[in-house]
């Protein structure tokens, strides 16, 4: 009888040290950085993967008495074209910011997925008359919403207005998880381009782990963030994986560990201008899961 008891404990404990280091693979993270994006065309997650919460901007945007403004008259239709990439996106930032958190129920891991920049229309690819109509019709805060955010990424400045929204989302998880189960959750942080940041940013201001995928570069975003805290970019838990060098991912320097998705003997960092542009076709998250073995959910390894 003792040996049968002493089994059935040997047992227990061997199966949860098992649980413990369930990992989720660097495939599924892609998975849920691509589905935060709610394109239709994705395939189905893992059942192992259960959507938890969703951010509410709405809810979020009453709490803070947030003045939504108004769309502001173009006199001359002919400069906004201009104006967007500098003036306009600053005058009519309206938020943006969109966050799920996931349960991967083999391994107990709270995953919050950070939704990269998001535009319903793309406005280089509109005229002039149907830019007029969405202004008209208020559409315009679809196309522009996270517009001023990359601005902000590209001048090496924190985004400000999705970052918090993001710690709000992470502190409602949080709670809601603690309520339900009576424990503090282990959370992860994941995303793809502006989501990486945020992922990036996230992690680097709770402690917590990030893995992400095309990332601009957060170090000098994340610097800010450090002021009287005592954070440590040196030591943080960051490992991102990125395309062939290209005008996104080698924006700023990069936080933690970079893991490239490409033969690194022929493409080298140091690429021209074109060369970074045409590398761009392989930033899509879409692009990137073709990168990662689904079975290892391992990266294919380098190809030429």
């Amino acid at each position: 009888m003792k040996n049968i008891v002493l089994n059935i404990f040997f047992l227990s404990f061997l199966f949860a040290s098992c649980q413990k280091n369930i990992t989720t693979t660097p495939y599924e993270y892609a998975l849920l950085s691509a589905h935060v994006y709610d394109d239709k065309e994705l395939d189905e997650l893992p059942k192992h993967f259960n959507p938890y919460m969703d951010f509410d901007e709405e809810n979020y945007k009453s709490r803070l008495n947030i003045n939504l403004g108004k769309v502001v008259d173009m006199v001359d239709k002919k400069e906004w074209g201009k104006l967007v990439p500098y003036v306009g996106v600053k005058a009519f930032s309206r938020g943006g910011y969109f966050g799920r958190a996931y349960i991967n129920n083999k391994s107990n891991q709270i995953i919050i997925a950070h939704r990269g920049t998001d535009l319903d229309m793309r406005i280089n690819e509109l005229s002039l008359d149907q830019i007029s109509i969405a202004i008209e019709g208020d559409k315009i805060w679809d196309i522009l919403k996270d517009m001023d955010d990359d601005y902000d990424i590209m001048n090496g400045e924190i985004p400000m207005q999705q970052f918090e929204a993001a710690q709000h989302f992470v502190s409602e998880v949080k709670t809601a998880y603690q309520k339900q189960y009576n424990s503090e959750p282990q959370i992860i942080h994941t995303g793809h381009s502006l989501g990486a940041i945020l992922a990036e940013l996230c992690a680097v201001k709770d402690n917590s782990r990030a893995i992400t995928f095309e990332s601009p570069g957060s170090k000098p975003l994340a610097a800010q963030l450090v002021g009287s805290e005592e954070i440590n970019l040196d030591k943080v838990d960051i490992v991102t994986y990125n395309a062939a060098p290209n005008k996104i991912n080698t924006l700023h320097e990069h936080l933690g560990e970079v893991i490239p998705l490409y033969d690194t003997s022929v493409q080298q960092s140091l690429h021209s201008d074109s060369d970074k542009v045409m590398s761009l076709k392989q930033h899509p998250i879409k692009e990137l899961l073709k990168q990662f073995d689904e079975e290892t959910g391992e990266p294919v390894g380098n190809k030429e």
